[in-house]
């Protein structure tokens, strides 16, 4: 991947993006209680040819379709989401993290970050 492309999808990531990290007990299908970390970051746009580009340019994660919703004018336009979860989301914010500037979703990222490098 070029180092363009990375810087890009930095910028759009700080501009549009998000990084949600969870943390709480759940049950597993037998009933036994465990602690769970769920890692998720995502990119949602208007402009589908951009998140399909997206995707491709980085062969990770998947695309979710989001109808269009009622607003007060009408309804909103259709958009596409890219979303990647726990060790994708780790391989993506390793390289774009370098480049990106928002301070609360650099420190999210490092959350991940750490959560990775313990685990390791």
């Amino acid at each position: 991947m070029k180092r363009k492309d990375i810087i890009y999808t930095a910028g759009l990531f700080d501009g549009e993006g998000c990084i949600v990290i969870t943390r709480g007990p759940k049950k597993n299908g037998r009933g036994k209680i465990y602690n769970c970390v769920a890692i998720r970051m995502e990119i949602c746009n208007t402009d589908l040819d951009l998140i399909k580009s997206i995707k491709k340019d980085w062969d990770e994660g998947h695309i979710c379709k989001i109808p269009p919703r009622p607003v007060k004018h009408g309804m909103s336009k259709p958009q596409l989401r890219w979303q990647l979860t726990h060790r994708q989301a780790h391989r993506v914010l390793k390289r774009i993290m370098p480049y990106m500037r928002e301070k609360n979703k650099l420190a999210k990222a490092q959350e991940v970050m750490d959560y990775y490098n313990k685990a390791s």
